[in-house]
């Protein structure tokens, strides 16, 4: 439990990100509303790269992967910092064409390349993977929350999301980018408790310092983990595509990748912390346990405020990403909207997954179980779109990566049950049926536009 000072300063974090999100709705065009006019500078877009990647769900497995692996967790940083760096390469030709067919979402670039087809089955893929991040940073803030607080899990769930969902709805992706900005700042004081946990837990266990401890498999899978959810991220297209150019763009995600890896080794270093003074405890409760044993009563309130703004960040991204899915990768497809239409129509569904968000999140709990399988069938999207940035693939072979990738995963998940293995599965098997398709099919459907 804590006091009142920490309380009062809880929901003072609430209250002022509540103000920006709303406060950014003020003039606001609906270009501001979809992607900020496509006008991001260089700090702010740094800042909001680095926010959606450090949430909840971040944190609190970041910490729980190291009571199994150890240090070697940072190599996910390490992938996470690849991601960037291929995404920084990769800017001038997404950006582009991004600027030319002003595209608002991974499937509208799928879209002009291949069609409908295969863009509505990239969007089932993208909201099954965002729908499932989305729960983890309700269950992760959930926990946590109620955990020191004493507030009951579904209060905690239901200030979390009524906060978001009410700037969100306000004011989208520029309410999304403003308290970004502040959150990233918030964020950046991790580095000062990992300091503080280090400091009391005294020694770490020397086993849990060796970089390759958990086996080639798992050290591949971490890499591949940062690396792919990075540079595929929805979220992160839409601030690629928000940049206000291409240099922007290129040096913000070079630096955001620059900025996770650090943040995550300080992450790794006070799960480390926690688990050489509590090493039987239940992993994804090592930053709970940490904030009450680790931290003095009066810096508490300060420890949830840095997690609820990494929470936060993440949260009204992942619902911005499932709104605009629904609006315009789905009803967009079937029927035109004006572009004043398509903000309402995402306004509305900001409020139902926010709605639909709080209310999944009551009935489950484990971080981790959601995570692995989530990963696993969003990984099954990168053979599409990495070999699409460069070249034209075949419609069909497209449709069957897709397809087949997502079966695979699907079948590995219940076969082999929930583990970094099964979660690998979908990943090849997707490369596999892309080079299946290109052999067997003869004709290029659509002809990619220069």
């Amino acid at each position: 439990m804590i006091n009142g000072f920490n309380i009062f300063l809880i929901i003072l974090y609430f209250l002022i990100v509540l103000y920006i999100g709303i406060k950014a709705s003020k003039r606001e065009g609906d270009e501001d509303y979809l992607l900020a006019n496509r006008n991001v500078g260089f700090f702010v877009l740094t800042a909001t790269f680095v926010a959606s990647i450090v949430g909840g769900n971040f944190i609190v497995t970041t910490m729980a992967f190291v009571f199994e692996y150890g240090v070697a967790v940072v190599w996910s940083g390490v992938g996470t910092l690849l991601g960037f760096t291929a995404l920084a390469f990769m800017a001038p030709k997404i950006k582009r064409l991004a600027d030319k067919y002003k595209f608002y979402t991974i499937p509208d670039f799928l879209y002009q390349k291949y069609g409908k087809e295969v863009s509505i089955i990239a969007s089932l893929i993208i909201f099954i993977g965002f729908m499932g991040f989305l729960l983890i940073q309700f269950i992760a803030g959930g926990i946590v929350l109620s955990a020191i607080t004493g507030w009951s899990y579904i209060f905690s769930v239901l200030l979390m999301g009524i906060v978001v969902t009410a700037y969100l709805a306000a004011a989208g992706f520029k309410a999304v980018i403003r308290t970004d900005v502040f959150q990233y700042i918030i964020i950046l004081f991790l580095v000062v408790f990992a300091v503080i946990f280090l400091t009391k837990a005294g020694t770490i266990n020397i086993e849990n310092l060796q970089l390759f401890s958990g086996g080639s498999v798992n050290t591949f899978a971490l890499v591949l983990y940062g690396f792919v959810l990075t540079f595929i991220g929805a979220d992160m297209w839409q601030r690629l595509y928000a940049g206000k150019n291409v240099k922007t763009v290129k040096k913000s995600a070079i630096l955001a990748g620059i900025i996770v890896l650090v943040l995550l080794t300080f992450l790794v270093f006070m799960g480390l912390a926690v688990q050489s003074k509590f090493p039987n405890i239940v992993p994804e409760t090592a930053l709970v346990v940490g904030f009450t044993n680790f931290l003095p009563n009066y810096l508490i309130g300060f420890g949830l405020v840095i997690l609820f703004a990494a929470i936060m960040s993440s949260l009204d991204t992942f619902i911005f990403v499932l709104s605009t899915s629904f609006s315009k990768d789905f009803l967009g497809k079937f029927e035109r909207f004006s572009k004043h239409d398509l903000v309402k129509v995402t306004r509305i569904f900001a409020v139902l997954i926010g709605v639909m968000g709080m209310l999944l999140a009551f009935y489950l709990s484990s971080v981790v179980q959601v995570l692995i399988p989530l990963a696993g069938i969003y990984f099954t999207l990168f053979p599409v779109i990495i070999f699409s940035i460069k070249y034209n693939l075949k419609k069909k072979a497209a449709i069957l990566s897709l397809v087949g990738g997502f079966i695979s995963a699907i079948i590995a998940l219940f076969t082999m049950g929930i583990s970094i293995e099964s979660a690998l599965i979908g990943f090849p098997m997707a490369f596999l049926f892309l080079g299946i398709g290109q052999l067997i099919f003869k004709k290029k459907d659509i002809v990619v536009t220069k």
